[in-house]
C-alpha cells in the first residue's frame, strides 16, 4: 500500500482563508474578546495541523527542500504564538488587525505560491518505488 499524498488537497488552504476571514469579521464587528479569543485559538490550531501534516508529507516524499519549508512554518507559528500573547496582554484590536490583515496575510501569499507551490510540484512528481 503506497502512501501518495494529494498535493492539492495537502494544499488547498480554504479553510485557513475561512478562518483568518471570520477572525477579520469579529474585529470589524467589535466582537466581545472572548469570541475573538476563541477565534485565534481555532487559527492557531488549524495552522499546527496544517504545517504538521505538510511537514509528514515532505519527509515521506524526502522533499530536500523539507527544512527550509519548516523553518517558514515555525517562524510563522512563533510570530503568530506571540501576536496572540501581545493580544491577551493589551487586547488592543488595531494591533491585531494590522498583524492579521498585512504581516500574516503576505506571509501567507508568499509562502503559498513559493514554498508550498515549489513542495506541490515535487510531491507531484512520479515516485520510484523503493526496492
Amino acid at each position: 500500500m503506497s502512501h501518495t499524498v494529494d498535493p492539492a488537497r495537502l494544499f488547498d488552504h480554504s479553510a485557513f482563508a475561512e478562518l483568518l476571514n471570520a477572525l477579520l469579521d469579529l474585529l470589524d464587528n467589535e466582537a466581545p474578546e472572548g469570541e475573538i479569543d476563541a477565534q485565534l485559538q481555532s487559527l492557531q490550531q488549524h495552522l499546527q495541523q496544517q504545517f504538521a501534516a505538510e511537514e509528514q508529507a515532505m519527509q515521506t516524499a524526502n522533499f530536500p527542500g523539507a527544512d527550509g519549508h519548516k523553518t517558514h512554518h515555525d517562524r510563522a507559528l512563533n510570530k503568530l504564538a506571540q501576536r496572540i500573547a501581545q493580544w491577551q496582554q493589551r487586547h488592543d484590536r488595531k494591533v491585531l488587525l494590522d498583524y492579521l490583515e498585512n504581516e500574516l496575510a503576505e506571509w501567507f501569499v508568499s509562502h503559498v505560491n513559493m514554498r508550498d507551490f515549489i513542495t506541490a510540484k515535487h510531491l507531484s512528481l512520479p515516485r520510484q518505488a523503493d526496492t
